[in-house]
């Protein structure tokens, strides 16, 4: 047998993403109570890797300056902010004068090779105020989905993989962690979003390419049972994460 997702698998697993996830509030939250207070009057956003918008929406009312940075045009749309500064290119290729009080990353060094991130981060800093702030969001080395990353791959990449990185560039930093969940309402739809992360995250489409007909039934019920230990009391199917935001301030 072969493992794929197809284009209606993705849709799939990205509805269950952007309409069952906390991701947007939780963030949002964390920023209004820990390091607005720390800000000025109607601060400017960076906002890298802003998909839909959806963070920077419920942000606006305590912003003022906004700058989007999404490389994905089917990402960014509705939910960004009337008035945003759109770039629709990835980070390393943005440039500009301007410096902003909160640069904010949210899951995003998934996608940048591990040797780049000390680099990636002296590039958020320096787009970051004297006195402002940093924040690096990702998932946490703790939680649901965090254990079944474990349970397909050794190298998950975690906020535990940020902070050492930190610590080695000899940065100060705090952490402050939230609970998200995701939800689907039928078995099939959450083993789709569980097949989804362990693509993604976890076996390389060389790896995959290279399983015997076994091995490729038995990684699906694999996925399938931790699919199936999502099931909630009230019937539906629910994979909880921990994230951590990172938050540095510069002096």
């Amino acid at each position: 047998m072969q493992i794929t997702l197809s284009p209606q698998d993705y849709a799939t697993a990205f509805r269950l993403l952007s309409a069952t996830s906390r991701h947007p509030e939780n963030i949002a939250d964390a920023v209004r109570q820990r390091i607005v207070p720390d800000l000025p009057e109607r601060p400017s956003l960076l906002d890298v890797g802003a998909g839909p918008g959806a963070i920077a929406a419920r942000l606006a009312p305590w912003f003022g300056a906004m700058t989007l940075i999404e490389p994905n045009e089917a990402q960014l749309g509705a939910s960004a902010p009337a008035g945003a500064e759109i770039f629709r290119d990835t980070f390393e290729r943005f440039e500009s004068p301007r410096r902003y009080d909160l640069v904010l990353c949210s899951h995003v060094l998934y996608h940048v090779p591990l040797a780049e991130w000390g680099g990636f981060i002296d590039r958020l800093l320096s787009f970051t105020k004297p006195a402002g702030c940093c924040a690096v969001v990702l998932g946490a080395d703790r939680g649901q989905n965090y254990e079944m990353h474990r349970d397909f791959t050794s190298t998950v990449i975690d906020s535990s993989v940020l902070i050492k990185t930190l610590r080695d560039k000899q940065l100060a930093f705090d952490v402050v962690g939230s609970h998200n969940a995701y939800t689907a309402e039928t078995l099939e739809e959450m083993v789709t979003l569980c097949r989804f992360f362990v693509l993604a995250d976890c076996i390389s489409a060389e790896q995959l390419a290279a399983m015997t007909e076994s091995e490729a039934r038995a990684l699906d019920e694999k996925i399938r049972g931790h699919a199936a230990r999502c099931r909630a009391e009230d019937g539906a199917y629910r994979l909880s994460q921990e994230d951590d935001m990172v938050i540095l301030r510069r002096s």
